[in-house]
């Protein structure tokens, strides 16, 4: 009779654990298919992003820089006027 409940509690125990990880590898499988479908999203993101760039290129790359506009700009002159009134006290 004193078997009995021990018999139970095992069984129980390893009902418990079985269903554990079931629901762990069930998790993981879900995990598994999000992962694998953003990865997915992101190829195709990709490939769409590279034939808009290939229609219309927004970026170039030449190395011939016009850079005539920052020598001939005339700057302004800074003067120096001293140290400020409020630290002359």
């Amino acid at each position: 009779m004193k078997t009995l409940p021990v018999v139970l509690c095992l069984i129980s125990g390893a009902v418990a654990v079985t269903a554990a990880r079931a629901a762990e590898k069930k998790n993981v499988d879900n995990d598994m298919q999000r992962a694998i479908a953003w990865e997915r999203y992101k190829d195709l993101a990709a490939a769409r992003q590279a034939r808009k760039e290939a229609k219309h290129p927004s970026v170039t790359y030449s190395n011939n820089a016009n850079r005539e506009g920052d020598e001939s700009a005339p700057g302004t002159k800074v003067e120096d006027r001293g140290p400020s009134d409020y630290r002359k006290k």
